[in-house]
């Protein structure tokens, strides 16, 4: 690991020993919600430390899925945050908490957390797939959506990390769904019409807290149309972390990739 401050050091031991606290809900889909992640003081420095619009991408620009709410959602790929354009005080921060946020610790922890899921999918822990991790700075805008979906199906493990300012707008958290039509399920990441669907809930967008579950063909999930005066008062700002099948992932970029290289070609 990354040699860490004593401080840093301190809030990775924290987070991951609320990971252990993590109770998996199995309905929709195995799934939890864990409040305190950080320490509060270096929660409060998170948002002290969020940056400025330009330093996110557009994800409608930098995207091949050019869907067109996907223009009001901003992020940062953390693993190139200093190519983003901030203050080095910013910079130095993120590059820090990026340090241990991609590291092979908290990627243990997490996918520890969903050992029951882990084992019924795979079976023992020797069988269990090597894990990568990427990990995204969001930032939504009024006109944001996201229909339910169920993810790419190379991720295994999905937290989204709440960086709300206070408690007045818990109806902008991820919402689970179950489909309408029984059995169904899809192993892509195709996005289906809201009416197609049960809401079975909506994680709390709260200060300090975070949603995680397992990906499968099943794990619907969106986020419910933001309105203007959703964000008016609170940027929708959250952290991405993602666990993928470390050799499935390297097998689909490298396809992307390659895709890439016969289109420029012709």
């Amino acid at each position: 690991m990354t040699h860490l401050t004593p401080s840093t050091a301190q809030s990775l031991r924290y987070v991951i020993e609320r990971l252990k606290t993590a109770q998996i809900v199995a309905d929709p889909y195995p799934h939890y919600t864990l409040d305190g992640v950080f320490p509060d003081g270096f929660y409060q420095s998170l948002l002290r430390h969020l940056p400025g619009p330009a330093a996110y991408q557009n994800l409608f620009e930098i995207t091949t899925l050019k869907l067109d709410h996907f223009r009001f959602r901003d992020q940062r790929d953390l693993a190139d945050v200093r190519k983003a354009a901030m203050p080095d005080a910013l910079r130095c921060f993120w590059e820090e908490f990026t340090s241990w946020l991609l590291g092979s610790e908290l990627a243990q922890a997490v996918l520890d957390s969903f050992a029951g899921p882990m084992r019924a999918r795979f079976g023992e822990r020797a069988r269990w797939p090597a894990v990568s991790v990427e990990t995204q700075l969001i930032r939504h805008q009024a006109g944001y959506f996201l229909n339910p979906h169920t993810d790419l199906s190379t991720k295994l493990v999905v937290l989204l990390i709440y960086l709300a300012p206070n408690d007045t707008h818990e109806h902008l958290g991820t919402s689970l769904y179950r489909p309408k039509e029984e059995g169904f399920a899809c192993p892509n990441s195709a996005h289906y019409p809201f009416e197609d669907f049960i809401h079975v809930k909506t994680a709390p967008y709260r200060p300090n807290s975070l949603l995680a579950f397992e990906r499968s063909d099943r794990s619907f999930h969106g986020v419910e149309p933001l309105a203007e005066q959703d964000v008016a008062e609170c940027n929708r700002d959250l952290i991405q972390y993602v666990l993928y099948d470390k050799p499935a992932r390297h097998a689909q970029l490298e396809e992307r990739r390659l895709a890439v290289q016969v289109g420029a070609a012709k």
